[in-house]
């Protein structure tokens, strides 16, 4: 006797791979909804004036060169040293 939401003849295999396909498009779902907080997030302090932070020691050093912190002398000695690690 066939009751409402129990079949005796149904397919378990066919009930897992949904199952696994609804978790497996839920999971790309929230995945792709946090990549693009994240992308908004940075194109936002980019925008409002925070620069990325830079780690490269050249960069810096071109920087303060255009900021007129370093002299010419000065640039060209670090940044021949920074290149010659």
């Amino acid at each position: 006797m066939y009751y409402w939401g129990y079949s005796t003849g149904g397919s378990y295999l066919g009930s897992l791979l949904s199952m696994l396909a609804s978790l497996l498009f839920w999971g790309l779902v929230i995945v792709g909804f946090a990549y693009l907080i994240r992308w908004a997030w940075d194109l936002a302090g980019e925008k409002f004036g925070q620069p990325r932070p830079v780690t490269n020691s050249l960069e810096i050093v071109k920087r303060r060169y255009a900021n007129g912190e370093l002299s010419r002398d000065e640039y060209l000695a670090i940044s021949e040293e920074l290149r010659s690690l």
